[in-house]
């Protein structure tokens, strides 16, 4: 009997939890996909202008979402992110890491198919502060480079040093 009754008890809970996990999916993953394309004031592809326009390059690791704003008629997300290394600029500590896109009225808005952080991951960060928002926007696709291990985080770090070497200062006439 008492067996009978434990079986019973599991059974709820675990259509409990499918109901649960059933009603997130349907109201919370977006239903539709909107992609942006981004007004390029440099050649992103050209590490040297990248890294020359960018205010930030760092290695971070994203610990949370802290938020989101719609701005200019589209969503933005925020992040807080943990800085580990420094390639330009002098950051520390854990800062707060803007990606243009994120989830709106059921629709997922990506820039560039650039696609959202993800919290606990550690990537490569190319950003501008704003001073009004007091956060760092991330560069589209080339500015958010997820890393794998311990040897790309070695070559990212080899490649972005040498392009900050190297890198072309911005001008309103590129």
């Amino acid at each position: 009997m008492r067996i009978a009754l434990n079986i019973k008890r599991t059974l709820i809970v675990l259509v409990g939890v499918l109901i649960l996990i059933t009603g997130y999916i349907y109201f919370v993953t977006p239903k539709q996909i909107v992609y942006h394309s981004y007004q390029w004031v440099i050649d992103p592809s050209d590490d040297s202008k990248l890294v020359g326009w960018a205010e930030n390059v760092f290695i971070g690791k994203v610990n949370s979402q802290t938020g989101n704003k719609t701005r200019i008629g589209t969503p933005e997300t925020q992040f807080s992110v943990e800085v580990l290394d420094n390639i330009k600029g002098k950051l520390d500590g854990t800062i707060t890491v803007n990606q243009q896109g994120g989830i709106e009225q059921g629709k997922l808005y990506l820039f560039e198919n650039d696609k959202m952080l993800e919290v606990g991951k550690t990537y490569l960060f190319i950003t501008r502060y704003s001073k009004e928002e007091n956060w760092h926007t991330l560069v589209p696709s080339y500015g958010d480079i997820l890393i794998q291990d311990e040897m790309q985080k070695k070559s990212l770090m080899d490649r972005f040093i040498n392009a900050h070497r190297t890198q072309i200062p911005f001008t309103s006439n590129q």
